[in-house]
């Protein structure tokens, strides 16, 4: 008897011994992969898709969308799962999209939107989707160097080469690298330390303007913006290319000094400006480097449109059709005076018309609030968990 209590016993005490030793991992299912998944006509059902800003904006959102399609060849694709839309099908499926809406309401337009679309959620490991939120900041600048304004806020310098390695592997699909040549050699572009700190630039990029050195960094995270200068004048600029480094939050480094419940845009920036010994240090940490051009509108996203506030996300571009119809669900800060007061849940359509390099994979979307304090705060406190769902028409309905 106790020769078979140990014949069981000893297999059981190697597969304990075995899954602490590695941490338990024998026993944890690992997470899922970020994916996009088709939703079958049960599982759209048991979703609300009540426009809770009552469809405030979406046309002017929806024409920005179809100005990108409009300006494409025929041959470029737009992939949802297994499906392939050409820029003309985007096109019908947008105005499809309005014209439900425009001509329906309440449950029969539910209804019909159903009916008409394919529903596809965009899930992160943990099934769900994680929002983040970015705005259009208003810096005060000049054309020329200054004692206050120091730092050069740059245009792409000519010796930067993108490289799309999609060209050479259908593996690398998506994939780009930046860099310069260095005689006959393809390397590294200069990096944030390289730009900022060693004035690598000097004389090989042309500045635009120049402004303050903390407000430049958070400049380069929005992508775009509107510069005062002394005159009057107002200058925009928009995001134009970066220098191929990885973007990294400074955030990360400063979790032992500001708690995880007051970590924000305003939070960050006001550390930096009480520890100036440390600006160089914290900054560094992300050697990722935005360039600029001048825009005479805007702000614009990655498909060259302007964005609308409140309706217009980042999604990543490696997964996520441009321009594509979306439908969000989160929480949004409560602003009152100058601080949040609470969290207010949405659900809202969309549209995915601008990427970032903080926005990743599947399950990630920045939502851009538009110019003023207001926006500046809310989506500087942004940070919670939500759900993307990705909307486009059924092909039989296209023609109709």
């Amino acid at each position: 008897m106790k020769t078979n209590v140990l014949k069981w016993l000893l297999p059981l005490f190697f597969i304990l011994l075995f899954s602490a030793w590695y941490g338990c991992s024998f026993f944890v299912k690992p997470k899922p992969e970020p994916k996009l998944v088709q939703l079958s006509y049960q599982q759209i059902s048991v979703h609300d898709w009540t426009d809770d800003f009552e469809f405030k904006d979406i046309d002017l959102a929806v024409a920005q969308s179809i100005r990108f399609y409009e300006q494409l060849y025929q041959d470029v694709s737009f992939q949802y799962g297994e499906l392939l839309y050409t820029p003309a099908e985007m096109i019908a499926s947008m105005r499809l999209f309005m014209s439900t809406i425009e001509s329906s309401e309440g449950k029969d337009r539910l209804s019909q939107l159903k009916e008409k679309f394919h529903y596809f959620e965009s899930r992160n490991a943990d099934g769900e989707a994680f929002f983040t939120g970015y705005y259009e900041p208003l810096l005060k600048g000049s054309l020329v160097p200054t004692e206050e304004f120091t730092e050069p806020l740059y245009e792409t310098p000519d010796d930067l080469i993108e490289v799309d390695l999609g060209e050479f592997s259908e593996q690398w699909e998506h994939e780009k690298i930046v860099g310069r040549l260095e005689g006959s050699k393809l390397v590294p572009y200069d990096s944030r330390d390289d730009i900022v700190y060693k004035k690598s630039l000097d004389g090989r990029a042309e500045p635009i303007a120049y402004v303050k050195e903390i407000e430049l960094f958070f400049l380069q995270i929005q992508g775009s913006g509107l510069i005062s200068l002394h005159d009057g004048s107002t200058l925009r600029i928009n995001y134009d290319q970066k220098n191929g480094h990885p973007y990294r939050a400074i955030g990360q480094i400063l979790s032992d000094k500001i708690p995880e419940e007051q970590m924000s845009l305003q939070a960050l920036k006001d550390y930096l400006y009480s520890h100036p010994d440390e600006v160089k240090d914290i900054l560094n940490y992300n050697q990722s480097y935005v360039f600029f051009r001048e825009a005479e509108e805007g702000p614009l996203g990655n498909i060259d449109v302007p964005l609308t506030p409140l309706r217009s996300i980042a999604m990543d571009k490696r997964g996520i059709p441009k321009g594509g119809l979306a439908f969000i669900r989160t929480e949004v800060p409560q602003i009152e005076g100058s601080r949040v007061i609470g969290w207010e849940p949405v659900q809202r359509f969309s549209l995915v018309q601008d990427t970032g390099g903080a926005i990743r994979q599947h399950g990630r979307a920045d939502i851009f609030f538009g110019h003023g304090k207001n926006a500046e705060l809310m989506a500087g406190h942004m940070k919670q968990r939500g759900r993307i769902f990705l909307l486009v028409a059924k092909k039989e309905f296209l023609n109709q």
